[in-house]
C-alpha cells in the first residue's frame, strides 16, 4: 500500500508541485495525520528523482530534479 500511495503521490507532482492532503485522503480513504504525513514526507525523499519536500498546511510542496 505504501508504494501505491507514493506512486500517486510523485505522479501527481509531476503534474503539480502541490500535491494536497485531501486528494490522498479521498484517492486512498486514510486520514493524514501528522505522523502519517512526516512518513511519508521522508519516503518521499528516498525518491531518485526528488530535490525537495516541504510539508504546508495544506499538502505537499514537491520539487523534481529536471531531466
Amino acid at each position: 500500500m505504501e508504494e501505491k500511495i507514493l506512486d500517486f503521490i510523485m505522479d501527481y507532482a509531476a503534474e503539480n508541485s502541490t500535491v494536497p492532503f485531501q486528494v490522498i485522503e479521498e484517492e486512498f480513504n486514510i486520514m493524514m495525520d501528522d505522523g502519517l504525513r512526516a512518513i511519508i514526507s521522508d519516503a518521499l525523499w528516498d525518491r531518485d528523482n526528488v530535490s525537495d519536500v516541504v510539508i504546508e498546511n495544506d499538502g505537499y510542496v514537491i520539487t523534481l530534479f529536471e531531466d
